[in-house]
């Protein structure tokens, strides 16, 4: 399990890296407002953030010579590219969802 963790270390940091420093830099100016570049900026951090996750963890997995058919760890590529150009056509923006669920439950 040593193994696990580590290499979900691995995948978690530039998650990390990108949903909370990187996209700091925008949050108030860009990704909160309400027209289409704000969401588009703010739902492409999260595409990108849990790409990184999903395919570092692919690369992990797929180092260990006993494991067969890694390549089904990729398969949530499928669902979370339709999740985002859902998204988009919907103008639902994640990080203005998430920055208003935190505001209310730390009150």
């Amino acid at each position: 399990w040593g193994y696990a963790f580590d290499v979900h270390l691995n995948a978690f940091y530039p998650l990390l890296v990108i949903l909370h420093f990187i996209q700091l830099f925008f949050i108030n100016h860009v990704i909160l407002s309400e027209w289409f570049f704000g969401y588009f900026v703010g739902n492409t951090f999260w595409l990108l953030a849990i790409s990184y996750y999903i395919y570092i963890t692919f690369l992990g997995y797929s180092a260990l010579p006993f494991l067969k058919n890694t390549v089904v760890l990729l398969y949530p590529f499928a669902l979370l590219c339709l999740l985002y150009v859902l998204s988009l056509a919907l103008g639902w923006n994640f990080t203005s969802m998430l920055s208003t669920f935190y505001k209310y439950r730390v009150k």
